[in-house]
């Protein structure tokens, strides 16, 4: 079996599925082999410039999530609700829940100061998360970094906003139902690759209960899942 293709970090970024783990590693082989020492497998970085970049990040995350609320299409949201939704989604906890995803891939981002406590808290994970986004944003530019940031935290910014919330409201009257949730997948991709335009089918049982279009993956979802609440008619 050949070894997959050595993919640029922009262009492992600006893919609408991230493979995170792959991207997580090609960062720190390369950030150590340019700037650390080569071969090594945690990020070769000391502590107080891991917090340099956990500062930058935090205001990068920030910038981006608040640009993405601002620009909803589906509703205006008022200042507030823009607030509140921001201090969730980039909230210790919600950063911390987000790597636990990806079980320990983002370990490898502690630098090893930190790292010798074996205590990783929603706080120091979600620090690792932040640095990550700030040398990225450094390493890549902003607009990278927000198509991987709208790509693997779209659906916890959508589903958090009032009146976006159609994959949520599905996903409960599911639950009720016995636990057994639908699916999504993806089924058609348009446009050049700097705007692509996405149309995604939500499936329960082998059954499409509703399909959906936008210009990321957790739009066409939202979109998918909205058609799927008339379909079932259940008020959204």
């Amino acid at each position: 079996m050949s070894d997959p293709p050595r993919l640029s970090l922009i262009e492992l970024l600006r893919s609408s599925r991230p493979d995170v783990p792959r991207i997580v590693s090609t960062f720190v082989t390369r950030f150590n082999a340019a700037y650390g020492v080569p071969g090594r497998k945690q990020w070769d970085i000391t502590k107080e410039e891991w917090h340099r970049y956990e500062f930058l990040g935090d205001r990068v995350l920030n910038l981006i999530v608040a640009q993405t609320l601002f620009t909803q299409r589906d509703s205006v949201l008022s200042e507030g609700e823009m607030t509140r939704i921001l201090s969730s989604v980039v909230s210790n906890r919600a950063l911390g829940g987000l790597t636990r995803q990806y079980g320990d891939t983002f370990a490898r981002l502690i630098p090893e100061s930190i790292a010798e406590q074996k205590t990783y808290g929603e706080r120091v994970t979600g620090g690792a998360f932040e640095a990550f986004i700030g040398a990225l944003y450094c390493e890549a530019g902003i607009d990278e970094v927000a198509f991987f940031i709208n790509a693997i935290m779209g659906d916890a910014i959508s589903t958090s906003a009032p009146d976006q919330n159609a994959v949520g409201i599905l996903q409960e009257h599911f639950q009720k139902k016995g636990g057994v949730l639908p699916e999504y997948r993806e089924v058609a991709r348009e446009g050049p690759d700097h705007k692509p335009f996405f149309t995604c089918q939500v499936v329960f049982n082998h059954e499409v209960l509703g399909e959906g279009s936008g210009e990321s993956i957790h739009l066409a979802k939202q979109a998918a899942a909205r058609k799927a609440l008339e379909n079932i008619g259940e008020n959204h």
